[in-house]
């Protein structure tokens, strides 16, 4: 992964904003209990200073929201993915019943920041940074200020994700010494490393294997929401279907059909296209036709199912 970060970028590490996102603060003595019962991840086995990659799901199984739960020693932090905070806020909220919990949104004023690549690490260190582990976070100060850093990146594990007050941020990005990683290079590499993005490969008709999101799921804990559909999934890999990378002979167009023989087994969600990679796409197929080395058509264009290493 790391020198295909800098076959596409040309630097070891580059800087690029996170629009969007939210941050919830839950407070109480219930609260643990009630997230563990509310989201996808074991909440109730983080320690502080732990992080946790997490879904909400309805009672079907299907993905309505993705996140990362923080666990501090008197709250919980819940780091979501652009245009869920308020749904999930509410979803949670209507939830509470007779649990003490309180749900208080953290977002106004902060800005979200990913510092990715191999020199990722050396970077944020050398701005004054902080450089946790993966599936950890740490609290430092800038300039006064708190800013608060996840141990892995948006698009790679040795990245950096920062959360701060927008001058702190601005700050921040100024003192780093590293390029902007442009949208194009960003999506070339999200797609190249199979990461499904939430609105586009992932929506709230999919399941969480479907969309491979294993990672935000404990299959060990007790029961949450849509919990019950997702054990028998994992029991009888009962999916129809299932997020895969595809490698073309040239771009193909999201929304495409992917064809076997004449007949349509998929259809593409996102594609992209850069000299390090070549053209890249993700596409959801029959699970039959989903093995590495398969291959297909799409607009008329050959490709191919990449079973290359993903980041999830």
């Amino acid at each position: 992964m790391a020198d295909r970060f800098e076959g596409v970028t040309g630097t070891r590490a580059a800087v690029r904003p996170l629009p969007g996102r939210g941050l919830l603060r839950a407070t109480g003595a219930d609260r643990v209990r009630f997230l563990n019962g509310m989201l996808t991840a074991d909440v109730a086995a983080l320690r502080a200073g732990q992080t946790a990659p997490a879904l909400q799901l309805d009672r079907k199984g299907h993905v309505l929201a993705e996140l990362v739960v923080l666990a501090d020693p008197d709250e919980l932090l819940l780091d979501v993915a652009p245009g869920c905070e308020s749904e999930l806020q509410k979803t949670l909220e209507k939830h509470v019943i007779a649990d003490d919990v309180v749900l208080a949104s953290l977002s106004d004023g902060l800005r979200w920041l990913a510092v990715e690549g191999p020199g990722a690490r050396e970077a944020v260190l050398a701005a004054g940074g902080a450089a946790p582990e993966p599936g950890q976070f740490e609290r430092a100060e800038l300039e006064g200020a708190p800013v608060l850093w996840l141990g892995e990146g948006a698009l790679t594990r040795d990245g950096l994700r920062a959360i701060a007050p927008g001058e702190a941020a601005a700050e921040l990005v100024a003192r780093l010494a590293v390029p902007d990683l442009s949208e194009a290079a960003a999506e070339v590499l999200r797609i190249d490393a199979a990461i499904p993005l939430l609105g586009v490969d992932v929506t709230g008709r999919n399941f969480p294997q479907e969309a491979r999101l294993e990672r935000a799921v404990s299959f060990r804990k007790g029961c949450y929401v849509g919990q019950e559909i997702v054990a028998r999934i994992a029991s009888r890999g009962a999916v129809n279907r299932v997020l895969v990378k595809l490698r073309s002979a040239a771009q193909v167009p999201a929304g495409a059909d992917v064809s076997l023989a004449g007949a349509v087994i998929g259809q593409v969600t996102s594609s992209a296209e850069s000299a390090a990679t070549g053209a890249v796409a993700l596409a959801y197929l029959k699970v039959e036709f989903a093995s590495p080395g398969q291959r297909v058509e799409v607009s008329g264009v050959a490709a191919e199912v990449d079973g290359g290493d993903t980041r999830r």
